[in-house]
């Protein structure tokens, strides 16, 4: 797909207006991407919180710091609270299954309602899609991060020398961009870490479109995939991948606290 074919809209959600856009309808090869503050009042926190499964609340109680465990609530909540609405289901009420690798997905199969949960620092992301395999990544960008060092071992040898080839101003943003993107594609598999990061390359270059350039063993797997950069808050980096064609990316920023 050419980046000249694809409609990306973004849409800012205030003043508790944030369930009723949910609803808007999501049709296929459309993906719509939420970032959420991981931020709350006491009161919505509370909500947030009965809205967990037991599972759930069980997780959240063994972070060693509440701010991790306050996160992980509010981004599991929100993430009920946005599928219930595409689902029609009530929030509290969906019911998920997990994957051989770990990746969660509703229990209820006619819905075909696919999704995928990154979060960060103060910020998470959730991509839905209808019946496309979706992965999405959103880090907190450290500015003295050892570039060299982590691109030796985790990225492949092209991605390493493109990285290499650029400026120092520019290579942070490029390790970061390279580093969501194979996150996102990883996750859109439902494989996270089970597949080595070093078994296809992506775009690093800035000022090219982001995409996958090759895999390995499969050739023919980066035909199939999309890769697309998620604007987002100043320090942080996100991207999306998509199993198949891709017409419309919808970013919804929810600068509001989202309530049952």
């Amino acid at each position: 797909m050419r980046d000249q074919d694809l409609r990306i809209s973004i849409a800012d959600l205030h003043s508790g207006k944030t369930l009723a856009a949910s609803a808007m309808p999501l049709r296929a090869s459309e993906v719509h991407v939420w970032e959420i503050p991981l931020l709350a009042s006491e009161s919505s926190f509370s909500d947030y919180r009965n809205l967990l499964s037991p599972d759930e609340s069980a997780r959240a109680a063994r972070f060693h710091f509440e701010k991790d465990s306050r996160r992980f609530t509010i981004a599991r909540a929100s993430l009920r609270l946005i599928l219930g609405r595409y689902a029609e289901i009530p929030p509290a009420a969906l019911r998920f299954v997990c994957s051989e690798h770990g990746k969660p997905s509703l229990t209820d199969v006619d819905l075909d309602i696919r999704f995928n949960l990154s979060h960060s620092g103060q910020f998470a992301m959730i991509a839905v899609t209808r019946g496309q395999n979706v992965g999405v990544d959103v880090e907190a960008v450290r500015e003295d991060v050892e570039t060299d060092k982590l691109a030796e071992r985790f990225f492949s040898a092209r991605e390493r020398a493109a990285i290499r080839a650029l400026s120092p101003e520019e290579r942070v943003a490029a390790f970061y961009r390279c580093w969501t993107c194979k996150e996102a594609f990883l996750k859109g598999q439902g494989i996270g870490l089970f597949r080595s990061l070093g078994s296809f390359d992506v775009e690093v270059r800035p000022r090219v479109s982001a995409r996958l350039l090759s895999t390995r063993p499969d050739s023919k797997e980066s035909s199939r995939w999309f890769l697309h950069e998620i604007p987002t808050a100043p320090g942080y980096a996100a991207a999306i991948a998509i199993e198949g064609s891709v017409s419309a990316i919808t970013l919804l920023r929810s600068t509001a606290t989202p309530a049952n």
